[in-house]
């Protein structure tokens, strides 16, 4: 029994061949080798959403099962339901359903076997096009086809699952349980039907939960498929995996229209840390974003890149350090995320440079010899201690910030390498606070950080 395609024709094109050209313009080149097995991707119409599900799409890593869960708009129901259907067509083919796997997960986990949820909801079957034109084209050469078949094993089968009120702890199971050999597909537009700007203000917000993992904030009219999304953040909370944005925006920004906007946005699970995956792959773009920074302000024109990958719109905080001929000639930076990361970087740039007080602003004779690196901070964590030789056992080889009232100081974590003697080191950032370096009460605050660092060679 086949489940007929409802939407095409109104969320997509229902001809095959303007369908697949339609989603061909919505690829770019992303410039990263990166597959992951788990996506955040919007449903909408693909006029709206398109280009955002295809930015998560296509770091998506093809498996014998794609998991896709999505929410039901329609029906009320408890946990999750699964269909009965053998395949679901599209305009692109059909797609196997992957029964037996289903009859397993349904011992194993609460659920409704019911076709009739399916039946009308477009949050699943706005997102089968998008499998079939990345990893099963209607066209494709007899090599392009074995190396296909050879590197799946088998072929591609769906493993559709509609959420109702569930615990998102279910769905976080069920991604542990068939991590191994399965994608993941988590279905999910952002708010409904706000002005643009408080659109903006929510999915923002919604988007910094997402990626700090503090899923105890994330609540229901934040997004519609809330469960899952909640589901795979705390998947990757408990796998030290970082959630990291492709793309965001809302409908108002391609329709124009202002005052019920809908909000989308997607992310791809990386198995490490933001840091970690913005020095792998965005390192000369941010040493470049900094030193043009300079240049354009040595200039006086303000510097914004033309293309800004989705990753630096995420909020951070960094520090830009300048050195000319091996010696300090600037360092300023941020300790918490106020800004999105690419901008805090180029007024630290810019501060470092020419607002350092303990330096004259820089010239542009100095530009040639002048040596950049970024740090980029990971959160900030607090330090309990009960005593200074507690807190002296707690702080190598992290950065440190100390607070005591109005008084506070930073050093990075590389500052190790010139004090690595763990009570000079304490007692050195006393003293930058303005403090005695035998300074200590019950009032003193220590926090702890990490930094990634990005350095010109």
């Amino acid at each position: 029994m086949n489940k007929k395609a409802v939407f095409a024709g109104s969320f997509y094109p229902d001809n095959p061949e303007e369908l697949n050209k339609l989603l061909d313009t919505y690829k770019e080149t992303t410039g990263v080798d990166y597959k992951t097995k788990a996506i955040i991707v919007p449903h909408a119409g693909y006029i709206y959403s398109g280009h955002a599900a295809m930015a998560g799409f296509q770091y998506l890593e093809p498996n014998e099962n794609i998991f896709i869960i999505a929410p039901s708009h329609h029906e009320s129901f408890n946990n999750i339901a699964f269909p009965e259907y053998t395949f679901f067509e599209t305009p692109l083919g059909n797609l196997e359903v992957n029964n037996k796997l289903i009859e397993e997960i349904s011992e194993k986990f609460p659920c409704l076997i019911a076709n009739e949820i399916f039946d009308n909801e477009h949050s699943i079957e706005v997102q089968l096009p998008f499998i079939q034109n990345l990893f099963l084209p209607q066209r494709q050469s007899a090599v392009d086809f074995v190396k296909n078949i050879k590197k799946l094993g088998k072929k591609i089968r769906i493993i559709p699952i509609l959420t109702g009120k569930c615990d998102h702890r279910l769905i976080s199971d069920l991604i542990s349980a068939y991590w191994e050999n399965s994608s993941f597909v988590i279905s999910s537009d952002l708010s409904h039907y706000y002005t643009q700007q408080q659109c903006r203000q929510i999915d923002t917000y919604t988007a910094t939960i997402i990626e700090t993992g503090r899923i105890e904030f994330l609540e229901n009219y934040q997004a519609c498929g809330i469960v899952g999304v909640k589901g795979l953040v705390d998947f990757a909370n408990n796998n030290d995996c970082s959630m990291i944005r492709a793309e965001m925006y809302n409908s108002g920004d391609i329709s124009n229209e202002k005052d019920k906007v809908v909000g989308y946005g997607s992310w791809f699970l990386y198995t490490d840390t933001r840091n970690d995956y913005i020095e792998k792959y965005y390192s000369s773009y941010i040493l470049k974003t900094a030193r043009e920074s300079i240049i354009h302000a040595i200039n006086e024109e303000e510097y914004i890149p033309r293309h800004i990958p989705s990753v630096l719109t995420e909020y951070g905080a960094s520090f830009v350090t300048l050195k000319l001929n091996g010696k300090l000639r600037g360092c300023i930076g941020s300790v918490y995320p106020t800004k999105p990361l690419i901008l805090d970087i180029i007024d630290n740039a810019k501060n470092a440079a020419f607002q350092d007080p303990r330096f004259e602003p820089l010239s542009i004779d100095e530009l040639e010899n002048l040596e950049l690196s970024v740090s980029i901070l990971s959160s900030i964590e607090k330090i309990e201690f009960k005593d200074e030789r507690d807190l002296l056992s707690k702080i190598y080889p992290y950065g440190i910030i100390i607070v005591e009232r109005n008084k506070r100081a930073v050093y990075l974590p590389i500052v190790w390498e010139q004090l690595p003697d763990r009570e000079i080191f304490l007692n050195s950032l006393k003293e930058k606070a303005g403090l005695p370096p035998n300074y200590f009460s019950k009032s003193l605050e220590a926090y702890k950080f990490n930094a990634t660092y990005i350095t010109e060679e």
